[in-house]
């Protein structure tokens, strides 16, 4: 039936959509590491925000004529770098050199070099390498960024606090965590008030469309009666 298909479609629809996930991917976000002919600025990553997901971004800063630097990271935890492994992000000048549209002249040329830690990274303390290069002559800078568990919690009442039934309850949080309820939920209500009026609409089409196909009279010819045999009054 037309009617029944109708229905197990719209069925089908509204549980997709209650069960679509509600949790939101964790964003990411980056830190600016500035590599200068002293040292490096913000070496030491030791910020407990800094979590799986994140990026690190190096700024070679440094304009002293002659001099490059190149960054490892030690990804793999194992306390040394392996170029097949590792991060290299491969030869950081101070500037590039430009045509006249823009574009650049070498380019292998960069300026910076940015690495994502994966959203599963082991959680731990990476070593990473800074190696400046001036005139033939190389200095090393050992660093460390430690990468913390991104973990998704919901804030729990502090000790002391009053919960349940019997404590006194804030007008204007009670309110806040109203507002902020609706304003979660509201597009959820939306797309599911969208999806049952267009079932509904689908629904009514069906069932009169079929309606209107039970009513119809039949445009066929009866059939002829079949003679079985024929009798003819004599003449007298």
């Amino acid at each position: 039936m037309r009617s029944g298909g109708c229905v197990v479609m719209i069925g089908s629809l509204l549980l997709a959509t209650l069960l679509a996930p509600a949790v939101g991917a964790h964003e990411q976000k980056t830190l600016t590491v500035i590599l200068t002919d002293d040292g490096v600025v913000a070496g030491n990553v030791t910020d407990v925000a800094f979590v799986q997901g994140n990026s690190v971004w190096f700024r070679m800063e440094d304009s002293t004529n002659n001099t490059t630097m190149v960054v490892q990271i030690d990804t793999n935890l194992d306390g040394v770098f392996n170029a097949s492994d590792d991060f290299d992000s491969g030869e950081l000048v101070n500037a590039c050199e430009l045509d006249e549209n823009g574009s650049l002249v070498d380019e292998t040329c960069a300026v910076s070099a940015t690495h994502q830690f994966m959203q599963n990274a082991t959680v731990g303390t990476y070593l990473f390498w800074v190696h400046r290069n001036h005139n033939g002559s190389q200095t090393v800078w050992n660093h460390s960024i430690t990468v913390n568990k991104d973990v998704h919690e919901e804030d729990g009442p502090s000790p002391g606090d009053c919960f349940g039934i019997g404590c006194d309850v804030d007008e204007g949080e009670q309110g806040s965590e109203a507002e902020a309820w609706s304003a979660t939920d509201s597009p959820m209500v939306l797309v599911l008030a969208a999806i049952s009026l267009i079932g509904m609409v689908a629904l009514t089409i069906s069932i009169a469309t079929e309606r209107r196909e039970d009513e119809t009279p039949s445009l066929t010819k009866a059939p002829e009666p079949i003679v079985i045999g024929q009798f003819k009054k004599e003449e007298e």
